[in-house]
């Protein structure tokens, strides 16, 4: 167990529960084993889940699935899931839960090459062609989404509508092959989703594409943020604002992936407060809105490390983000506007091998269960495997 003071509250990091032991890094590699994802079921118990497969596109066309273990007692023990483990969706005003589509990788479209593309990425880790989708017919730009009733036990299919101006289409060549990564991808895996207090819903996710404002395209090789709005339980979806990456965000050092794998909470003082990847051994940012995700402060430095950042504001009031790579760390903030945050906390140093992609899960109003991988924890037989670890984190507020 850590515990840190600072002036306003005291931080508590307890021992990690070792949740899920894998195989060994040397025989599977990057993408089975990782990945970790926290959330909760129907009656309260809290799943935990990781991913099985490659994480490559060019394992397309394949299905995405993952493991997953149950918690009943907060994440000090688990068990394997059943059944009646049924995970639950974002809670609708009706009682009703909205569940994002079924994960989907990249397709091959050999049809996309009747088209001329808008544009062509030649530099950065990625170099897709970018078409615009209505240009492009064979794209399907709607998906299918569920809805769940509690009270019936019910589940309804619905096509999703999404309303994007300049939505791009992206193609990757790989190996020969035209691989599409289909709008399940970009509205679902690369997504996150936030209820609001009055029933509608945000989703924030990110891809290469054009500004929707103007269609414009500053920064062709870099990611971009986008974030839509549903009034009708996810039926339609209306674009909303965008954060496009800076052309001269290239002067700090590592390779610049541009804005991504966006993370928001809604902060005491009612703002929302985004944080923001921009690369591996790069910095995460943080971007503030006032008025309900319409528009946003300029995004600036929230740490020198970030892939995929998780944020959540606890009852309490006080604010806590998980981030990293290398490296894991968490950070927390007591400012009511999420404005100042104290120094970061160390989770695992630089030195420790991980994917470093982090999950938060509040367990109470002072209390959150933190996910996180461990590529070469030793098992009982000193045979060091990639794992899954939990620990539960707790705030006193100083009196």
């Amino acid at each position: 167990m850590n515990i840190f003071k600072y002036k306003d509250f005291t931080l508590t990091v307890e021992d990690p529960v070792c949740v899920h032991r894998g195989h060994p890094f040397s025989e599977v590699g990057w993408g089975p084993d990782q990945f970790p994802g926290l959330s909760r079921t129907d009656s309260g118990d809290i799943s935990l889940t990781w991913a099985t497969g490659a994480d490559s596109i060019e394992s397309y066309e394949q299905s995405v699935d993952g493991g997953r273990m149950i918690s009943q007692d907060g994440g000090a023990t688990w068990r394997l899931p059943t059944p009646s483990d049924r995970a639950v969706g974002v809670r609708l005003p009706s009682g009703k839960e909205y569940f994002r589509p079924e994960p989907k990788n990249a397709y091959h479209a050999p049809w996309i090459d009747k088209y001329q593309p808008v544009y062509k990425v030649t530099d950065g880790s990625y170099c897709p062609s970018l078409y615009r989708a209505e240009d492009v017919p064979e794209f399907k730009n709607t998906y299918t989404s569920y809805e769940y009733d509690p009270a019936t036990g019910k589940k309804t299919a619905f096509e999703s509508k999404v309303n994007w101006p300049h939505m791009a289409v992206g193609c990757f060549d790989v190996e020969g092959k035209k691989l599409v990564y289909p709008i399940e991808c970009t509205m679902g895996i690369m997504g996150r989703f936030t209820a609001c207090d009055d029933g509608s819903m945000l989703f924030c996710t990110y891809g290469h594409g054009f500004s929707a404002e103007d269609g414009s395209l500053d920064s062709p090789k870099h990611y971009n943020l986008w974030i839509f709005r549903s009034d009708d339980g996810g039926r339609t979806w209306d674009y909303l604002s965008e954060l496009l990456t800076p052309p001269d965000i290239d002067a700090d050092s590592g390779e610049c992936e541009g804005f991504c794998e966006p993370m928001m909470t809604k902060a005491p003082d009612g703002s929302y407060v985004m944080l923001i990847r921009t690369g591996s051994s790069r910095p995460c940012y943080i971007a503030r809105s006032t008025d309900g995700c319409r528009t946003w402060s300029k995004p600036v430095k929230f740490d020198r490390y970030g892939v995929l950042p998780n944020i959540l504001t606890l009852g309490c009031g006080v604010t806590i983000a998980s981030y990293g790579r290398p490296g894991i760390y968490l950070r927390a903030s007591c400012d009511p506007s999420a404005a100042a945050w104290e120094e970061p906390v160390t989770i695992l140093d630089e030195k420790t091998d991980s994917c470093c992609y982090t999950s938060l899960l509040p367990l109470s109003g002072t209390e959150a269960l933190l996910a996180y991988s461990h590529f070469n924890l030793p098992d009982e037989s000193g045979t060091a495997r990639k794992s899954i670890l939990v620990c539960r984190v707790s705030v006193e507020m100083n009196r």
